[in-house]
């Protein structure tokens, strides 16, 4: 009878666990990231934020002084420039200057545009949860709220497509398009987000540039989320999502 018993007890084990199992090969033989939100613990997410909202706060402050230094050395550039022209000073000396000039620029560029895509990747967090949340759209269906605006586009999109978008706006507005972030970056890597296939732009989904893009996004059925945030801790994080919403990763 206690073998009996046992081998049932075997059973209802192995019944138990054979599938999440076999789940589990599954998305192995595809390729598939098995971890995606719903098996991210909510605290490791909160944690991640956090860390990343403080990152942002010290980014700023050194944009800052970035800033500082940049419009120290464009007075220092003109100043050393006069005194060349009226034989004070050597033309190396205004070269070293402007050199210096050059390089502060370049680091306020590139902590500039480290910025916005910080504030926006924040946005996309905090407001991706209430993605999550919403019912599934169906293929080319529509939806909107005072936070967001969904399109279910059913072409195939992938990043390769991205010129095609960057000519249409190039030709359109004159200037390039604003993208934060193409692909993976860093940023999303301690968000924990998958953005592999997906583009970040900077445009405000009710400026006119934004409007047109998103018509233009519409008729060429790709899928998108424009996000009009701000939210708690980002300043520019209204921007424009596009390709499929960003699962996200365990950490």
């Amino acid at each position: 009878m206690l073998a009996n018993l046992a081998k049932s007890w075997t059973f209802v084990i192995a019944v138990a666990i054979l599938p999440p199992l076999l789940a589990a090969l599954m998305a192995l033989q595809r390729g598939r990231p098995l971890a995606l939100s719903r098996l991210t613990s909510q605290s490791g997410g909160e944690d991640a934020l956090s860390r990343m909202r403080d990152t942002l706060a010290k980014d700023r402050s050194l944009l800052a002084d970035y800033e500082r230094e940049q419009a120290q050395l464009r007075a220092e550039v003109i100043a050393r420039r006069k005194l060349f022209q009226d034989g004070r000073i050597a033309k190396e000396q205004v070269e070293e200057t402007e050199q210096a000039f050059i390089a502060a620029l370049n680091r306020v560029h590139a902590m500039r545009n480290s910025v916005v895509e910080t504030d926006i990747a924040i946005t996309e967090a905090v407001l991706g949860q209430k993605v999550e949340r919403l019912p599934v759209l169906p293929v080319n269906g529509y939806s909107e709220t005072k936070d967001l605006a969904r399109f279910n586009g059913g072409f195939k999109w992938s990043l390769s497509e991205a010129p095609r978008l960057e000519k249409y706006f190039s030709q359109t507005f004159g200037r390039r398009l604003p993208i934060t972030a193409l692909g993976q970056s860093e940023t999303h890597n301690r968000l924990h987000f998958d953005h592999r296939d997906s583009m970040d732009v900077a445009l405000h989904p009710d400026s006119v540039e934004g409007k047109a893009f998103i018509e233009h996004l519409r008729k060429a059925r790709i899928p998108f989320i424009a996000f009009r945030g701000p939210v708690a801790g980002a300043s520019t994080g209204p921007h424009i999502h596009v390709g499929k919403p960003s699962s996200r990763l365990a950490p």
